[in-house]
């Protein structure tokens, strides 16, 4: 009888918590938050380190996820300690008052290929937050989600960097972004 008992148990423990949505935290060392923008029509590749947040995601129950996601402003890298220094004073990120950029969900919802979502909320820079929407991929491992996402913000939006006639407006932001599930 016992026995019956703990496969019972185990039967909708399994149940529950394959339906419940799962919280994940990203792994730095294998993810990636990447920009691309051109100035005097070079392309200029950038990156962003400290990323950290919670992810609660189970495609079965978008209507519980959620994202909040964050990176240090003064990690930008760019392979150039002058362009850095810069990027990180007050005519781009002041990363003196503004450490952190973030970025949080709304909403999540299917899109129309497999494994494709819609990324509807906030993305703050600075003192300034805009509405965003973005298509993501979410491919499950063993461990958790890979979470890779490509889209073009203007920098101009949220005052980074003033009118320029070489520095193109748009940045295309690539994510990278690799979890573990959470344990509490």
């Amino acid at each position: 009888m016992r026995w019956y008992a703990f496969l019972i148990f185990v039967f909708f423990s399994c149940f529950c918590f394959n339906g419940m949505s799962q919280t994940y935290i990203p792994i730095e060392k294998s993810s990636l938050v990447k920009f691309n923008i051109s100035n005097f029509g070079i392309n200029i590749e950038g990156s962003f380190s400290g990323i950290k947040g919670d992810i609660d995601f189970n495609p079965n129950k978008l209507k519980e996820a959620s994202f909040e996601m964050s990176v240090q402003a003064e990690s930008v890298f760019t392979k150039n300690k002058t362009r850095d220094s810069h990027l990180q004073s007050r005519d781009y990120f002041f990363v003196e008052k503004y450490p952190t950029i973030y970025i949080i969900s709304k909403t999540i919802s299917k899109a129309a290929q497999k494994n494709q979502y819609l990324f509807e909320g906030e993305l703050m820079i600075k003192d300034v937050t805009r509405q965003i929407k973005f298509l993501f991929t979410a491919e499950q491992d063993k461990t958790g989600y890979l979470f890779k996402s490509n889209f073009k913000i203007n920098r101009r939006d949220y005052f980074i960097g003033g009118s320029s006639l070489v520095l193109s407006n748009n940045v295309e932001v690539i994510l990278s972004i690799s979890t573990n599930r959470k344990i509490f």
